[in-house]
């Protein structure tokens, strides 16, 4: 981890080395190049600070927009909880820069309960599974003692002894899922405004090959930088978009995708001339609209492994490795048929050679590491995780493979051990980890995009336009913010209660805002990973969800979570409450068979089928089912038959649409306009307001009994690269 002295203004406690600050309880991440600034501010404290000090010590002299720089001390004002107009932290000089007012502290020690937050709160865990009793109960008692921990002195005696008991437990735990935190350093490669991606390092680690855009901009342009002076190239190519490069093994030429607006996708390759880009030639196309792919070259650089899809299917379909010749002569597809999941859709070589670390997608955002011996052509499952990983790494012997855990870390797997070791433990998320023949790793550091909650104010009250589209809705206001992902926001019947998935304080997890506008995160959950359709019941008293294929309810008023057991032989998704808290509804798929069926809370037993093959269902008030089927359509149960209701009906997502009352409200996106529809489902009438906000996620809608509609919006947030230093212990 960077490893920095802490600070304190006023009552926060600043650690650069976490990217955190302490406020009030609640730690809460920052950007990596919004510490920078504020270690900056907190170097100069009392002095002003121009634009060209920031450009200077934290751009290295790198030309950054104003706007980027406002960005970025409008951000740590949010965090510090400082206001522009009466700052207690930052004060703007009009025409001469900032200046930090507020008083700074070196912290040689921290209190026992701001050590303790940092230690539960920031702390995280191998995204391997411990024992299920020890890890269960440290969760539970570390979870009961954050909630108390004002009286933290009364229960120190006791917490000895716990803690005393614990360390028994966790060393008598088998050695493949301790978390054991290496001397790691982050060191920044890229200091530019905006995005970085799809990082490359050359064997020689004398060049780093990355994808670049500028905030705003949707396509990537290919960089070729010199680590020793921070010079950078761009390579001109007439696609609009390039990225996931590979360096030959003499670093004489970069392999790379590109693809322009109309879908033309070709990989290609260009000579490296001096840390310059040279000659550009295509090596082979790729399926039309493939927009991502993985390069390796093989070991005697006379071809290359990728990740391409069949080129007879006119549709997305499972993704696979193929070897080819630079010529494009040779095509060899190495991928067998794998009957769940997108394919496997991501490779790294080892240094040796011998063997390609290859991802594949199995069920929803779950990936398996695979092992495909080049000598032998054999295949060996390696392990399983909860996400959908953009790359892995090796270390420099070949015996380990590096990646991301579930909680946004970097770790280890030895091959011969089968056994993990998490080696970062910082809040700020970092992916993608990329290595060298040497096992030099580099990886991206921060998170793509910020989201936001807003609230539209009952926007189909809005005057009428000829066309039957309502007027841009104007009365909207930001609901849910952090400086952070806040995602999945759903309002209660009554409109008075929020839950939403929200990474504040560095791991996502379910948070609540009650009808006084307090926001606290709903401990019941130990683990938030991919938590999906929650849903209040009529009368806002439970919610239910979906976590993996356990559904659940939880009690709001006692706070008890409860998991519905179902056959674990059935996959159940799209789940929605029934007629009433004694029932609900999901989408199952049994053997291969769909349907959509009515299933008892208690005993998680299906009561009966509602509609064979449906994809999307979903209960009134007044008691009617409607549904939907894989082909577009909106149907209604009646009678125990099925009748078709609206033939130009499609919904994206289980929460993109939704039944208040008499109207059902859909989220469309329509020639790069999202619409909220609403149907009448008494004469189904339907009535469309047209957004006017362009960053609208449109897999999430929420509406009250009033008719306010809550819907997310994102914005680009700073994206780095860096590259890991291991100090003591190489993997």
């Amino acid at each position: 981890m960077i490893t920095q002295p802490r600070y304190r203004l006023a009552d926060r406690l600043i650690d650069p080395s976490q990217c955190t600050i302490l406020k009030d309880g609640i730690l809460l991440k920052v950007e990596l190049r919004a510490m920078q600034v504020l270690l900056c501010l907190i170097k100069h404290a009392d002095e002003p600070v121009s634009r060209e000090m920031l450009l200077e010590e934290v751009w290295s002299g790198g030309e950054v927009s104003d706007n980027a720089i406002n960005r970025i001390i409008g951000l740590l004002r949010n965090q510090l909880g400082d206001n522009a107009k009466s700052p207690s932290f930052i004060k703007t000089l009009p025409k001469v820069g900032y200046v930090l007012i507020s008083e700074v502290t070196l912290v040689k020690a921290i209190s026992r309960k701001e050590k303790f937050t940092e230690e539960v709160v920031a702390g995280s865990l191998i995204g391997v599974r411990e024992g299920a009793d020890a890890n269960s109960l440290k969760k539970n008692v570390f979870s009961f003692l954050y909630t108390h921990s004002g009286k933290f002195v009364l229960l120190l005696s006791g917490l000895i002894v716990v803690s005393t008991w614990l360390a028994f437990k966790y060393l008598s735990l088998p050695q493949q899922t301790r978390s054991i935190f290496h001397d790691v350093k982050l060191k920044r490669l890229t200091y530019f405004d905006g995005q970085e991606f799809n990082p490359d390092l050359s064997d020689d680690g004398k060049l780093l090959a990355f994808s670049q855009r500028e905030y705003g901009e949707k396509y990537w342009r290919l960089g070729l930088m010199r680590i020793d002076n921070g010079e950078v190239n761009y390579l001109n190519d007439p696609f609009d978009s390039q990225g996931y490069s590979s360096f030959s093994p003499d670093g004489s030429q970069l392999a790379y995708l590109s693809f322009n607006k109309s879908g033309e996708c070709q990989i290609n390759r260009v000579d490296i001339i001096d840390g310059m880009f040279g000659n550009r030639e295509k090596i082979i196309d790729c399926k039309n609209q493939m927009q991502s792919t993985s390069i390796e070259w093989k070991i005697n650089g006379n071809g290359i492994f990728y990740i391409d899809e069949s080129h007879q299917l006119d549709y997305l379909s499972q993704k696979m490795v193929f070897s080819v010749s630079l010529s494009g002569l040779n095509k060899k597809q190495l991928s067998l048929p794998y009957p769940i999941g997108r394919g496997d859709y991501s490779i790294s070589l080892s240094p040796n050679g011998n063997d390609l670390a290859v991802i594949r997608n199995v069920r929803w955002y779950q990936s398996q590491i695979m092992l495909l011996s080049l000598n032998t052509g054999s295949w060996i499952d390696l392990f399983k995780v909860d996400s959908l990983l953009h790359s892995v790494g090796w270390s420099g012997d070949s015996g380990s493979i590096i990646y991301k855990t579930n909680d946004g870390n970097l770790a280890s797997y030895n091959i011969d051990k089968s056994s993990h070791e998490q080696f970062t433990n910082i809040m700020q998320p970092i992916m993608s980890p990329v290595s060298n023949s040497s096992g030099d790793v580099v990886a991206v550091l921060g998170t793509f995009v910020k989201t936001e909650i807003l609230r539209f104010k009952t926007p189909f009250d809005a005057d009428e336009s000829t066309n039957g589209v309502f007027a841009v809705t104007k009365d909207k206001s930001v609901f849910i913010s952090s400086n952070s992902s806040n995602i999945r926001g759903v309002i209660s019947p009554d409109g008075k209660k929020m839950v939403f998935e929200s990474d504040r304080t560095g791991m996502a997890k379910l948070w609540f805002k009650s009808e006084s506008g307090s926001e606290v995160q709903l401990d019941a959950f130990e683990d938030i990973q991919f938590i999906r359709d929650i849903s209040f019941s009529f009368d806002s008293e439970f919610l239910l969800g979906r976590q993996g294929n356990k559904p659940f309810t939880y009690n709001i008023q006692t706070q008890v979570l409860e998991y519905i057991d179902v056959d674990e032989n059935v996959e159940v998704y799209n789940v929605s409450w029934g007629v009433d808290k004694a029932h609900f509804v999901a989408s199952v798929d049994m053997l291969g068979k769909s349907s959509i069926d009515l299933i008892d809370v208690l005993t998680g037993k299906s009561i009966r089928t509602l509609a064979d093959g449906g994809e999307f269902g979903r209960y009134s008030s007044t008691g009617r089912f409607y549904f939907t089927r894989h082909s577009q359509g909106l149907w209604v149960l009646e009678g125990g038959e099925e009748k078709l209701l609206i033939d130009d009906f499609t919904v994206r997502t289980n929460m993109s649409w939704m039944i208040v009352k008499n109207y059902l409200y859909n989220l469309v996106y329509v020639e790069g306009v999202n619409y909220i529809e609403r149907i009448n489902l008494v004469d189904y009438s339907k009535q469309t307001v047209k957004l006017d906000n362009n960053n609208i996620i449109g897999n999430s809608i929420s509406v009250d009994e009033h008719g306010n509609v809550f819907l997310v919006a994102s914005e680009q947030s700073n994206v780095d690269i860096v590259k890991i230093v291991f100090s003591k212990v190489d993997l």
